[in-house]
């Protein structure tokens, strides 16, 4: 895939990733979430941009995060032909005042549960609890219509 295929693979629709951070035994932890990309800075370029996603503060992801910043995240098409991307990269949790915070979370909800329910969602996930979570993509593996026949 291009950089401009991926962009609009991993924004489309209500694609779920999952999102692998490393436990303390240096086993994998790997849980699905909601995102978006914050693709501000990178629009002009071919970047893919952060991934943004939200946690509480005290999840197992966060602790992880915290002690080690390594992650993957896979999001993946499950309708035939089938395609994935797969990122590897560092997070970086950020805790943002309420309106920054909010902002996101408004977006990230407008995505899964629509227009209608994003101020309501965006709300309800923004407490003090809450934090920021960017990843930012250090490789990227890409394959589109895995199973299609030539």
């Amino acid at each position: 895939m291009s950089k401009m295929e991926i962009k609009k693979f991993l924004m489309h629709g209500t694609f779920t990733a999952k999102l692998a951070t490393v436990k303390k035994d240096g086993s994998p932890h790997v849980v699905p979430i909601w995102f978006v990309l914050d693709d501000t800075k990178d629009r002009t370029t071919k970047k893919i941009g952060d991934i943004i996603l939200t946690t509480y503060e005290g999840s197992l992801k966060a602790r992880n995060i915290e002690r080690d910043n390594r992650v993957s995240i896979c999001v993946d098409d499950q309708t035939p032909q089938f395609s994935f991307v797969t990122i590897h990269g560092t997070a970086k949790i950020v805790r943002q005042k309420y309106n920054e915070l909010l902002k996101w979370n408004t977006r990230i909800a407008e995505r899964y549960m629509g227009k209608s329910n994003a101020k309501a969602y965006g709300e309800r996930n923004s407490t003090e609890d809450v934090i920021l979570v960017r990843v930012k993509p250090t490789k990227v593996i890409a394959e589109k219509d895995i199973a299609k026949w030539e």
